[in-house]
Formats: structure tokens, C-alpha cells, sequence
């Protein structure tokens, strides 16, 4: 969406891995988009505040966590709503791009989204939106950043696509899904994605995160960090300094460390090794 002057702050950015979106981050402050159109898809997730949209001859007040979905071409407009204040973030992608993405994922080829209606309430897929943008602006682990891309397009095609004929029937496969678990579980240092741990099995992304999902509950990337935060527990509760605790399980700095390890266990690594001297 177009910017103006009565942008409070606005950010972007060019995410390569993720199908070469352009990437939005953004406060906004009174302003108006008239109507218009793009020529890539947008995928929007309001964060804060209101904002009045109209998208396909309907209009809606979206506010946080809804999902907003344009594909290329679609007219739209929107103002502000509330208090005038709104904050989002946003992936511009091109057709082609979402196509050859959807290629690699092992799914049937499209250029559009075709979703039923442009507004959608999904928290899993603003979780996933938002986790896109925010792992490519922070540069955050490459695994999380690849599997909330396939969760987000899987997502959409699977509970919002208008067109008929679902996504390919993953069964179970519980030897592939062993030796994912081995290999993640062999050096939790590495730094893999959906990708790479795909074609080093010889299976699509698709089937891979789903069959994953399916056999343990989690994907490979909650799998990989629920193990990283018990190998640090036990060193925490050995004595190690804080500091080299977060190193040694793999985490990528000392902020990671302590972010996952209190999304995890509900306490700081300082309050949980307190609790054992």
C-alpha cells in the first residue's frame, strides 16, 4: 500500500527467501489510501489501532491480529478508523514469485491467492504472517523464517482458498520423520530450512513439514528449540555461567536464548538456575 506524509514511521526492505517479497513495517497516523490497485499480492496483518478497508465490494474495520489478503490487480482503498492510528505489517509478492514457490513447496502451481474474502480472522496464519516479516527484518533463525512461509501459503490455500481441490494427502511416515528427528537432534548448532532438510530426504517441503506435524504434534523448528531448552535446563541446573549456557544449546545469541527459554518455561534462564542453588 502507498505511503504519505502522515506516515508516523514506515520500513522496507527486500526479503530474498521469502519468494523476493518486499517487506513493510509500518505505524500509521490519519492517513487515506484511495483506491487502488498493485501489481503484486499483498498480505497484511494489522499489529495496533484500525484501519478501514474496501476490497471486493466489502468493507471491514480490521484491527490486531486480522488478516488482510489483496492479490494483484484487486482495487481497494482504506483510511483510518478509532483513534486514527494503526500499525501493520505487510509482504508484497509477485505472482510468478508465489508460483515458483509454490513449486518448491510440492503443491499445485499458482499465481494467485483467490482467497474467499479478503479479510480473514486465522491466528495461526497472522502468527504466521507476522513471523515472516519479523524474522526477515531481525534476521532470525532460517528454519522458523522458512517453516512460517509454508504455514502461511499452506494455510491460506488450505482454510481461504475459493477454488476447489485441496492440497496433495500426506501419509504417515514415521521413518522419515525419525531421521529428520536424528538429524536435528545431531547438532543443534546447525542451521537448516525446510529446503534443505527436504531435499537432503528426497521429499517436497510440503510433505516433510506435514508428515512432521503429523507423527510428533510440532514442527521440525518447535522440535529443534523444545530440545535446545532442555539440554540448556540441565546445564543451567549443573551450575554454567548463563552466558555460555545459551552458546552451548545452539541458541543464536544471548537475547534468542533467553526469549525462547522464558516462551518455554514461563521463567528467565537467571530465575530457573536461582531455583537450584
Amino acid at each position: 500500500m502507498k505511503t504519505s506524509a502522515s506516515t508516523h514511521s514506515i520500513k522496507l526492505w527486500r526479503a530474498p527467501d521469502v519468494m523476493d517479497a518486499v517487506m513493510l513495517k509500518g505505524e500509521f497516523v490519519g492517513h487515506r489510501y484511495p483506491p487502488h490497485a498493485h501489481d503484486t499480492h499483498c498480505l497484511a496483518v494489522i499489529t495496533g489501532g484500525a484501519l478501514a478497508v474496501e476490497a471486493k465490494g466489502q468493507r471491514r474495520v480490521c484491527r490486531r491480529g486480522d488478516v488482510i489478503v489483496i492479490d494483484a490487480g484487486v482495487v481497494h482503498a482504506g483510511a483510518a478508523a478509532g483513534d486514527g492510528r494503526w500499525k501493520m505489517r505487510v509482504e508484497h509478492v509477485q505472482p510468478l514469485a508465489l508460483a515458483s514457490y509454490c513449486d518448491a513447496l510440492g503443491i499445485a502451481r499458482r499465481e494467485r491467492f483467490d482467497t474467499k474474502s479478503p479479510f480473514i480472522v486465522d491466528a495461526d496464519l497472522a502468527r504466521n504472517l507476522y513471523g515472516i516479516n519479523w524474522c526477515s527484518e531481525v534476521g532470525d533463525d532460517r528454519l522458523k523464517r522458512s517453516e512460517a512461509l509454508a504455514g502461511a501459503v499452506l494455510g491460506l490455500y488450505a482454510r481461504h482458498g475459493s477454488s476447489a481441490g485441496g492440497l496433495p494427502i500426506v501419509r504417515r511416515e514415521p521413518a522419515l520423520v525419525n531421521a529428520v528427528k536424528r538429524r536435528l537432534l545431531e547438532d543443534l548448532h546447525a542451521r537448516p530450512t525446510l529446503s534443505t532438510l527436504a531435499n537432503d530426504y528426497q521429499v517436497t517441503p510440503f510433505v516433510l513439514l506435514r508428515a512432521f506435524i503429523r507423527e510428533t504434534g510440532m514442527s521440525p523448528h518447535a522440535f529443534m528449540q523444545q530440545k535446545r531448552v532442555r539440554v540448556a535446563m540441565q546445564l543451567l541446573r549443573d551450575g554454567s555461567s548463563i552466558a555460555e549456557v545459551g552458546a552451548r544449546a545452539g541458541f543464536a545469541d544471548q537475547s534468542h536464548f533467553t526469549r525462547v527459554f522464558k516462551q518455554q518455561t514461563g521463567v528467565t534462564p537467571k530465575v530457573y538456575q536461582a531455583a537450584f542453588r
